[in-house]
């Protein structure tokens, strides 16, 4: 659509329209608002090939109106209210269907009611060419702003969707851009090259909004001097969107605070400021202690409340000092400036007493506590990498002293860690190669001194370390999952061993020992039964040997598996009995078959008495076996005898041995074990002697989980 302002506006206000109802000039007033033609001299009339006056104010112009035309006349309107001015386009008009091209000149009229409309003149356009004529009906409807303006920035041309972005008093090109550094690069652009592309920020009519803007060298075509074309286009909601792409790829959507993909883009520019400054920074490695309880008890939408208040906390005592963010899951970073060691550590009491502060959580009254790992630069480490591998050193280092404590990365944690992976190495090597073996401690009456059964305990015969003990490998067996594997072959051969024992004659029952991650795996109880098929050895010939915290069932249902196993023919035995939650009530509630006190108790019996009597007591009510560990001394062995203890196990009768050892203490049972009685002090005197012998390393499970 070609438009032009004209110079020299028809006045609006008081034009007599009666005067020109003879002219040949077709005029009509039009009613923007309502979309009809208010008035219209003959020749309008004509032009419209109406049959009348009222025929043609009957008409309704916004039938077949196009949404870009009617957008257009309202901005006529506005256009009028601000400004008495005059345009002249060309426009293609359709009476009764048939495309007529007139050249029109508008102008705002004042209807009677005060509204403003406009007074329409059609002069004929003959001179058009057919490309001219669909170029210029194009126009009409584009919803691009095009723009002329002069090397100096004054605006020549607008078209009407730039009137109705921009309005009508158009500023010159400068002061469109919000940073007029975008203009400067707009123009030094065209000087380079003929056509030139720019996102921007512009003023418009509805405030600041992001254009894309093509614009191009030519000339006007009025004067023939150079000027720049300029056509936009509104990208804002794009802008806005990529900013939200933007801040998602960089945030945590549940807390705000920055997220992983930020810390791997931008630590590694900060840290690179920070050794140019020659400044010295800390890295902060914080997890939330105990989190996974929080979240299996109470909800995960209780535990999304709690990970929001701590990055709250975080926020108010680091602030703009530091940089936040949150890796995922319960653990937060920080990257910050530090001046020396000390400040640091007043840093994270300081962090670690706001954590543990109480917060409301719903019903819920909240004191999450904190392990923090600390790294510092240059100290540690240079780059991202190294500095995140230290704090986490660090952070393992805080969990192992206890959890809610802090502490720094040191040379020796590292060397732990190679320790570490050396075992694990070793270990799978372990397994491939049957380096384990089992060793058997009897359990034996502690009337008849008869051995009733047998204990399993593994053994790792290391090719260079000779017999290592579970205290040195078992926590490396949970970690890396072998245990799993390596539990199934104990079963396998425990199974083996105590048909073995059967065909030796000696039909008594093994006990084996379950580690807690064996007894949380859902598919326990089948694999356990599946381990015996080969051997044939039936599930009652086996006793299975768990502690008393795994009856508590972090995240399992601890009775339901019990049952489950009771009802394979499995008994049940707790072992250390004493050292976990201790708890008598809960014992009847079990299937539990055996109660084994643990050996602080029967080391101190002349001041733990009581409590092992009352043990004594609650398993011959309930009919549970009731064994004692590590009975090393005649004394002791009197005393559980008198006090009517079932079985007991300990240097006394026997280390943990072979297999074919056992077999030959059940062959012939060693004298020294029997019960010590007072007629033969003599020999009790020697016998002692002979036994004082130094505890056993650890044995079970958990006594190496400590």
């Amino acid at each position: 659509m070609s438009s032009l302002f004209n110079t020299t506006p028809l006045a609006c206000d008081a034009f007599d329209l009666s005067s020109i109802l003879s002219l040949t000039t077709p005029l009509w007033v039009f009613d923007i608002d309502r979309s009809h033609v208010v008035w219209a001299n003959d020749a309008a009339v004509a032009l419209w090939q109406a049959d009348s006056q009222d025929d043609l104010y009957q008409r309704d112009m916004g039938a077949d109106m196009s949404a870009s035309i009617a957008e257009r006349l309202k901005q006529y309107q506005s256009d009028f209210e601000k400004d008495k001015k005059t345009f002249s386009e060309v426009w293609t008009l359709y009476p009764n269907g048939r495309p007529l091209t007139y050249r029109i000149m508008i102008s705002g009229y004042r209807l009677p009611d005060g509204r403003l409309g406009m007074l329409c003149e059609a002069m004929a356009e003959a001179q058009e060419t057919p490309d001219k004529l669909r170029s210029a009906e194009a126009l009409n409807h584009i919803p691009i702003a095009i723009s002329l303006f002069s090397k100096g920035g004054l605006p020549l041309y607008t078209n009407a969707a730039a009137r109705s972005i921009y309005g009508s008093s158009i500023l010159p090109l400068p002061e469109r851009f919000v940073n007029r550094s975008d203009h400067s690069e707009l123009i030094q652009l065209l000087e380079e090259d003929e056509h030139v592309t720019l996102i921007s920020q512009v003023w418009t009519e509805t405030g600041m909004r992001w254009h894309e803007i093509s614009a191009r060298n030519c000339n006007d075509a009025v004067s023939g001097s150079p000027a720049y074309i300029l056509s936009e286009v509104d990208v804002t909601e794009l802008k806005d969107n990529e900013h939200k792409v933007r801040y998602l790829a960089h945030h945590d959507t549940l807390t705000g605070l920055y997220n992983r993909n930020y810390v791997h883009l931008a630590f590694p520019e900060l840290l690179t400021s920070a050794a140019d400054a020659n400044l010295k920074m800390a890295m902060m490695l914080i997890d939330l202690d105990k989190f996974k309880t929080i979240n299996d008890t109470l909800g995960h939408d209780c535990g999304d409340q709690l990970l929001m208040h701590v990055a709250q906390v975080l926020e108010q005592q680091v602030g703009s000092a530091g940089h936040i963010a949150r890796l995922g899951g319960d653990e937060f970073i920080i990257l910050i400036p530090m001046r020396d060691k000390a400040e640091m550590e007043r840093l994270c009491h300081h962090l670690l007493s706001e954590i543990a502060t109480d917060c409301h959580i719903g019903d819920h009254r909240l004191n999450s506590k904190a392990s923090i790992g600390v790294s510092l630069f240059p100290a540690h480490g240079r780059d991202l990498a190294s500095l995140m591998k230290h704090a986490d050193l660090a952070l393992y280092d805080s969990k192992d002293k206890g959890r809610n404590t802090f502490s720094f990365f040191r040379p020796a944690l590292q060397m732990a860690v190679l320790r570490q992976r050396s075992l694990e190495r070793d270990l799978v090597h372990a397994a491939q190669h049957k380096e384990f073996v089992l060793y058997y401690q009897p359990r034996v009456s502690c009337r008849s001194n008869e051995i009733h059964s047998v204990e399993a305990l593994l053994r790792w015969n290391h090719p260079n370390r000779g017999i290592l003990y579970p205290g040195h490998f078992v926590d490396a067996l949970e970690e890396t999952g072998l245990i799993h594997e390596v539990g199934t072959w104990i079963a396998q051969q425990v199974g083996h061993d105590q048909r073995y024992l059967k065909q030796s004659g000696y039909d008594i029952p093994i006990s084996i020992n379950v580690s807690p991650k064996q007894f949380s795996n859902h598919d326990f109880s089948r694999a356990l039964v599946e381990a015996l098929v080969h051997s044939q050895c039936p599930a009652h010939r086996i006793e299975l040997e768990i502690t008393e915290g795994m009856l508590m069932g972090d995240g399992y249902d601890s009775k339901e598996t019990l049952e489950k196993l009771k009802a394979e023919g499995f008994s049940i035995a707790i072992d250390d009995f004493g050292t976990g939650y201790s708890n008598l009530a809960y014992i009847q509630d079990y299937p539990i078959s055996s109660l084994k006190i643990d050996r602080s108790f029967i080391k101190a019996i002349d001041k733990q008495a009581p409590v092992v009597n009352l043990v004594l007591s609650l398993c011959r009510l309930t009919g549970i076996t009731a064994v004692a560990e590590g009975v090393e001394t005649p004394e002791q062995l009197q005393w559980l005898e008198e006090n009517k203890c079932d079985q007991y196990q300990g240097y006394i009768f026997s280390r943990a041995v072979p297999l074919h050892e056992v077999i030959e203490l059940l062959d012939n049972p060693p004298i020294l074990a029997y019960p010590y009685r007072k007629e033969n002090d003599d020999h009790a005197d020697s016998l002692k002697a002979t036994l004082d012998l130094p505890p056993e390393p650890e044995l079970m499970w958990e006594q190496s989980r400590g």
